[in-house]
């Protein structure tokens, strides 16, 4: 007599699981049901089996900031050269009490002088052309930064760098010449600093940061940031079977 292999009344092997079949040719499957076997079981919740999103990219990041920088000092650097850079008046006797006896308004496109009892007179100046030059330059560069083309093109990065630099250097050499104007300050001789000064104080620094960022970008290493190495989907698997 033999002996069953499992409970029952029925002696022999016991029955295999039953598995689906595929669908024929043709013939679509039938809708997914709620707890039915594999492949009939229900659809993974989003964003499951998908491979993660790659992380951001640094070097676009710093990208972005120094175009931004670099716009917006540019901006400040153009208007500033409109603007008066320092106003420097002689009083007659000492300090401000006494009677203003001459006036020099000092800007980026011009120097004008002022007399009691004369009449004003205006001279051209070309610092303003540095400061729109270098301004045009850094907001070519910006953009290219900001919508990250830079990267794209052979002297991107170089552009970038020329135009933080050259932006730098202008506002750098406008604003020590509008500060040399007051060693003169002594015997009644007074010199004040005017918008254009403090915009393009501001614009220097932005374009300070702009240059820093940019060469510390372009030093980076090309592979600092490897390109992410997105996973396969995964399946479901069918439930398995519980052992006797």
């Amino acid at each position: 007599m033999t002996e069953p292999t499992q409970s029952g009344p029925y002696p022999g092997q016991p029955a295999p699981p039953p598995r689906p079949t595929a669908p024929a040719p043709g013939w679509s499957a039938p809708p997914p049901h709620q707890g039915g076997p594999y492949p009939y079981a229900t659809t993974p919740p989003a964003g499951y089996g998908r491979p993660p999103a790659p992380p951001g990219d640094p070097a676009a990041a710093s990208d972005r900031a120094s175009g931004a920088l670099l716009i917006l000092g540019a901006l400040l650097s153009i208007g500033g050269s409109f603007a008066t850079l320092d106003k420097s008046v002689q009083y007659l006797g000492e300090g401000e009490k006494g009677e203003p006896v001459y006036e020099n308004v000092a800007k980026a496109w011009s120097y004008s002088s002022w007399e009691v009892g004369g009449r004003a007179t205006e001279v051209t100046q070309f610092s303003g052309v540095p400061l729109l030059l270098g301004g045009l330059l850094a907001i070519a560069a910006g953009v290219l930064l900001l919508t990250g083309r830079s990267r794209r093109l052979p002297l991107g990065p170089a552009l970038g760098v020329a135009g933080a630099v050259l932006l730098l250097g202008t506002t750098l050499t406008v604003l020590t010449d509008a500060f040399n104007d007051t060693q003169w300050d002594e015997g009644g001789r007074t010199t004040t600093f005017g918008p254009g000064f403090y915009l393009l104080t501001v614009a220097s620094l932005l374009a300070l940061g702009a240059t820093v960022t940019t060469v510390l970008a372009g030093r980076r290493p090309a592979g600092a940031f490897p390109a992410p190495t997105p996973s396969g989907f995964q399946t479901a698997q069918p439930p398995q079977a519980p052992q006797p």
